[in-house]
């Protein structure tokens, strides 16, 4: 199986939470994949989120605000992104971790002392040298530039997911 992809279509009842949704994915991928793992924690380049030199600039969430990601481009008059806006309401920093860390190819570890959900925006300006908004240059400058949040990487332990057996199994499944 080391090579085969799969998609999964699945309809959780009602509004499930996050953590009923964790559960619900297990126990599928259990079910129709015979799927074995265990934890297991490694010493890894991560990327530390610290306060920078500036007062961070998050804000509390409103009344009756909803958590919200978007990430939307800004365009010219030849139709080529300019800036790519980032807006997050009621966020946290474990969901900027879950939303950037596959992007940067490293885990962002929450060293602020901050806890809670924020409310920020930030821009990612891409040009000739840097086309793709998710470059970790661009994103540690706006976090910085933009938020007054460091990232630096460093050595940290992660805990990671490793698979011990899946079985194959025919299409279709019920």
């Amino acid at each position: 199986m080391g090579t085969d992809r799969y998609d999964i279509f699945a309809k959780a009842p009602g509004s499930a939470t996050d953590a009923e949704m964790k559960l619900m994915t297990r126990a599928l991928l259990d079910e129709r994949f015979h799927l074995k793992f265990h934890k297991e924690t490694r010493e890894v380049p991560v990327l530390i989120l610290s306060v920078g030199k500036t007062a961070p600039k998050l804000y509390p969430p409103k009344d009756g605000e909803v958590n919200s990601f978007r990430m939307e481009p800004v365009v010219g008059p030849d139709k080529k992104p300019l800036v790519w806006h980032v807006v997050a309401t009621r966020f946290s920093f474990e969901q900027l971790n879950l939303a950037f860390a596959r992007q940067l190819g490293r885990v962002i570890v929450n060293r602020t002392g901050l806890e809670g959900d924020f409310d920020f925006a930030m821009d990612l300006t891409p040009d000739e040298s840097q086309p793709n908004p998710m470059d970790s240059t661009m994103f540690i400058r706006a976090m910085r530039d933009q938020l007054g949040l460091a990232l630096k990487t460093e050595k940290a332990p992660v805990e990671f997911f490793v698979i011990d057996s899946a079985q194959k199994v025919a299409a279709g499944n019920q």
